[in-house]
């Protein structure tokens, strides 16, 4: 008996140490305070059992109150925000020694990039990684990689992101100013971060006004970023560019004192959601937030292209935004829709070189776009194949100096641009000694993409003569192509009408024929044609030269001067360029534009 009342007694300071631990129960609030046999000792075990689960339940439900501190350096009871920054660095810090870091971050600017050539095949994924303290870095998942990524990986969602390989940054289109870029691997853990700070910046952009645009032309080491009120879009088209189709759009944004030209391609271009910016504009301004453009200069005029990352958001909550959205209220802020054809003359008419021959007044084809096909002749005689063009606006400039100048622009910078001036005919009487024909002119790119070589290459390989001409010009006679042509308005002034190529549709290579045709004379611009002794298919014998070639049969090779000493020859104005004071008129500020269409980034 002595030993059951022990065991009691232990049993009884037991439970009354429980309950003070877990509801604050002490000596003298039980409900019973005395001890007797087993009758007592079972209803007080029922007792205490009941009370730990109530004094449970009560803790469970208030919570366990414990001391948090906040990122601010205060200490409460209650969380403000999550600490998660003691484990990741910023993105500023990372480096080639960062591989074993765990960072944190906004994915944004997420981009697949393919090729022309393969577009049903991703190379790689392109993206930008933005931390609390808005520093970004580029990152990069390798075409292996992609499987395992790609559909963990989305626009704008946080990520804790840990074994990943530093690299240095890329030398052309940086996306943002990091000296380093990261790479995700096979071991690369990518973990959804749901509770992130709502100071967590969602874009990653450093907006360049239009005048800093302006100071970035053709600059291609960084992407630039700007925005504006959208004034004017135009619908989605079609162009060629190094003989592949694509989408390309049109529109002019303003910040309030000028409006530029946008162009936008592919899918950004097929996607923009033109007819419901327009809806919207009604009711307020339309702000476009453009990130990864280029820009270019046309007739003089800065415009901007999107480069294959490009990305726009329309009306971002951002400061700059509100601020353009406030400065615009209260004025006309409606959307135009234009470029849409408004009569038969702004369609493009399918024609023949016959039938475009017998028209010889300039004044009745301008504005008009022909589509035709064609069989390049010959070059036409007594034509330099480049010039010394403005690289603002493409005009041909003039020696002043010891520097150049341009009529237009007053610009003083000049380098060599494509002037190919071909005789074409048509397809099915090319050869014949009476057949119609028509001159045609491929400038600026139009001229790169017919040769797939440079200019200044090109012109590196020729020595810098520009009348006598290459054989990798020469191999394009008999070439048959579909071309987009127009009267240029310099023709107006022209005794015989000269079209200028506006895009090349479609490239079907030499005709066969059972002549073979003899590149020109150099510098003669003559052609010769030689009756077969069978009838065979011949090629033309230019088609035998290679691109790289730097010799002519009979000949021996000299050296070639690089690009960089082209460059520096042709800075000179004591240069010499070969032209007819007729061919002045055709250095017009139409030179190199090639109508709306832009070789893409």
């Amino acid at each position: 008996m002595e030993a059951d009342r022990g065991r009691d007694r232990a049993d009884g300071r037991v439970h009354r140490a429980e309950m003070a631990s877990a509801g604050g129960v002490s000596d003298g609030d039980g409900l019973l305070s005395g001890f007797g046999g087993t009758g007592k000792t079972f209803l007080w075990n029922c007792i205490l059992s009941k009370l730990r689960s109530q004094v449970s339940r009560v803790t469970s439900q208030e919570g366990l109150k414990i001391l948090i501190e906040n990122e601010d350096g205060t200490s409460g009871t209650a969380t403000k925000n999550i600490v998660y920054r003691m484990t990741c660095i910023p993105l500023k810090d990372i480096n080639q020694g960062s591989y074993k870091t765990k960072i944190c971050a906004r994915l944004t600017r997420l981009s697949e990039f393919i090729l022309d050539d393969k577009p049903e095949q991703i190379q790689r994924l392109d993206f930008v990684l933005l931390d609390v303290e808005g520093h970004a870095i580029e990152a990069q998942v390798p075409q292996q990689h992609i499987s395992r990524f790609l559909s963990r990986l989305k626009e704008g969602t946080v990520y804790f992101v840990e074994f990943f390989q530093v690299v240095p940054c890329r030398t052309n289109y940086r996306a943002v100013s990091h000296t380093y870029m990261i790479k995700f691997t096979c071991h690369t853990r990518v973990t959804e971060f749901n509770a992130a700070p709502p100071t967590l910046p969602k874009y990653a952009y450093t907006l360049a006004s239009f005048d800093t645009l302006r100071t970035r032309i053709d600059y291609t080491a960084d992407m630039s970023d700007t925005i504006g009120r959208i004034v004017s879009v135009e619908p989605a088209t079609t162009a060629y560019v190094k003989g592949l189709k694509k989408a390309i759009r049109h529109l002019y944004i303003s910040d309030g004192r000028e409006s530029i030209e946008v162009v936008l391609w592919s899918r950004q271009a097929t996607e923009f959601p033109a007819e419901k910016i327009i809806e919207l504009s009604k009711e307020k301004p339309i702000i476009l937030l453009l990130l990864g453009i280029i820009a270019k200069s046309r007739e003089g005029q800065l415009k901007i292209q999107g480069s294959m990352s490009c990305q726009y958001h329309i009306n971002p909550a951002i400061p700059e935004a509100a601020a353009l959205i406030n400065k615009f209220t209260g004025f006309p802020h409606q959307v135009t829709w234009t470029g849409a054809a408004t009569s038969s003359s702004s369609d493009i008419m399918t024609t023949s070189v016959t039938e475009l021959a017998k028209l010889t007044n300039p004044h009745e084809l301008y504005g008009n776009i022909y589509q035709v096909n064609v069989v390049l002749r010959t070059i036409s005689p007594n034509q330099p194949w480049w010039y010394l063009g403005c690289i603002l606006c493409r005009k041909r400039v003039f020696p002043e100096g010891e520097t150049y100048r341009c009529p237009k622009c007053s610009g003083n910078k000049a380098e060599p641009m494509y002037r190919i001036v071909f005789i074409a005919a048509d397809p099915d009487n090319f050869l014949e000694d009476n057949a119609p024909t028509i001159e045609i002119t491929f400038f600026g790119n139009m001229g790169q993409e017919l040769t797939g070589i440079p200019v200044l290459q090109l012109a590196a390989i020729s020595e810098g003569n520009n009348v006598s001409i290459p054989p990798e010009i020469t191999r394009l006679y008999s070439h048959k192509y579909t071309l987009a042509i127009s009267v240029p308005f310099s023709s107006m002034q022209r005794e015989n009408v000269s079209y200028q190529v506006k895009n090349i549709i479609t490239t079907a290579g030499p005709v066969i024929t059972t002549k073979t045709i003899y590149p020109a004379t150099s510098g003669t611009g003559q052609q010769q044609t030689k009756p077969t002794q069978d009838t065979t298919r011949h090629l033309p014998v230019a088609e035998t030269t290679k691109l790289d070639s730097n010799k002519e049969e009979g000949k021996v090779a000299t050296p070639l001067p690089s690009p960089q000493r082209l460059q520096m020859e042709t800075s000179s104005p004591t240069m010499k360029q070969t032209t007819s004071s007729e061919d002045d008129l055709a250095f017009s500020t139409e030179a190199g534009t090639s109508g709306k269409k832009q070789n893409e980034m």
